[in-house]
C-alpha cells in the first residue's frame, strides 16, 4: 500500500508568485484579487493531480525572526510588499478556512521553518510529503519520503525534485544543500557566500 500523501504549501512564496503572474484583477469595491485567484487555481490543480489525504499551508508571521537577530542584513534588499497585495493575504486565508484547509503560522517564524517541521513530522509517521514553493532552500528537505515542487514561469509550471533530481542538478545530496548555499551565497536572502566560489566549485568541494 503506497504511503499517504501530504501537500505542504509555502503560502508566502506562492502568493507573491501568483501576484506577479496574474494580471491585476479587482472587485467592484476596488479590492485586488489576482494573487488570491492565482493561488486558488494552483491549489485546485494540485489537489486534483495528487489527491492528498492531508494538506497544510504555511505563512510567515512577523517581520523579525531569529535569522535577523543572527544576521542583521538578512533579506535587507527585499522590496516591501506591494500595497495592493497586502490585503490579499487575509482574503486568501478566508478562502482557505472556507475550504477547511489548515493554516500554520507562528509569531516570528518563517513559513520555511514550519514547512521543515511539518515534513519531518510527516516522514516520522511514514507519510509522503510534497512541498510546493518557489524557494530553492526547501531542497534541503528532500528525502525518500519528501519531494519538492518548485514553481517555474510564475505558477503555471512546476518542476519536481527528488533526491536524484537534486544530484543531477547540483551534484550534491539534499543534506549537503545548506553547506552548498553557505559556499555560494543566496542573493535572494541577501546572504553572501565565499568570494570566487560558484555552484560548480561548491559541488566539487563538497564531493571531496
Amino acid at each position: 500500500m503506497p504511503p499517504e500523501i501530504m501537500i505542504i504549501i509555502d503560502g508566502n512564496s506562492l502568493v507573491h508568485r501568483a501576484y506577479h503572474a496574474i494580471p491585476l484583477l479587482s472587485t467592484s469595491q476596488g479590492l485586488a484579487t489576482n494573487a488570491v485567484l492565482g493561488f486558488t487555481n494552483m491549489l485546485l490543480r494540485i489537489l486534483a493531480e495528487e489527491n492528498p489525504g492531508l494538506i497544510a499551508v504555511a505563512f510567515d508571521k512577523g517581520r523579525v525572526t531569529f535569522r535577523h537577530t543572527d544576521f542583521a542584513d538578512y533579506k535587507a534588499t527585499r522590496s516591501p510588499t506591494p500595497d495592493d497585495l497586502r490585503p490579499q493575504f487575509p482574503l486568501l486565508k478566508e478562502v482557505l478556512q472556507a475550504m477547511r484547509i489548515p493554516i500554520f503560522e507562528i509569531d516570528n517564524f518563517e513559513a520555511d521553518d514550519l514547512i521543515g517541521t511539518l515534513s519531518a513530522r510527516a516522514e516520522q509517521a511514514g507519510i509522503k510529503s510534497i512541498i510546493l514553493t518557489g524557494d530553492r532552500d526547501a531542497l534541503q528537505l528532500v528525502s525518500p519520503l519528501t519531494s519538492v515542487k518548485l514553481t517555474r514561469k510564475g505558477i503555471s509550471e512546476l518542476e519536481e525534485y527528488d533526491e536524484g533530481k537534486v544530484w543531477d542538478r547540483f551534484g550534491i545530496t539534499p543534506l549537503q544543500y545548506t553547506d552548498f548555499k553557505g559556499l555560494t551565497g543566496d542573493p535572494s536572502d541577501n546572504v553572501p557566500g565565499v568570494p570566487g566560489i560558484g555552484e560548480k566549485t561548491a559541488s566539487r568541494l563538497l564531493k571531496e
